[in-house]
């Protein structure tokens, strides 16, 4: 999922006033934390995270691919609902965020191998 689709799908999961450049933000956030959190402790995991800005091209992809990229529209939605001060909405969309972010960081765990743990030795 792109920048411009994370965005979009948000926008019609919640429509909104809030610009896209606070979206950018929160993505850009996000992403570093998930950077710093769970990539940066395996291995495999990319060079650098830098986060998103004005001058970042909207089509470049997020760090969480298909089929787990559904977080991203649900994490804006959520974001966009506590601006918003929908305390209700916000409760759900965080629970459905955090049944995917778990799902994610479960999958990834089991797919990557992580850094800092010695083989056992019998």
């Amino acid at each position: 999922m792109t920048i411009a689709d994370a965005i979009s799908q948000a926008d019609q999961l919640r429509p909104n006033e809030l610009d896209a450049a606070t979206k950018l933000r929160w993505l850009s956030a996000m992403d570093g934390q998930i950077y710093t959190e769970l990539l940066c402790a395996h291995a495999g995991a990319p060079a650098s995270f830098a986060g998103y800005d004005a001058t970042t091209p909207q089509t470049d992809p997020l760090l969480i691919p298909y089929p787990y990229d559904e977080l991203y529209p649900r994490f804006l939605a959520m974001r966009i609902d506590l601006e918003n001060g929908e305390l209700e909405r916000y409760n759900n969309d965080a629970a459905i965020f955090n049944r995917l972010w778990q799902t994610t960081a479960a999958h990834y765990c089991r797919t990557h191998s992580p850094l800092g743990t010695a083989r056992l030795r019998f």
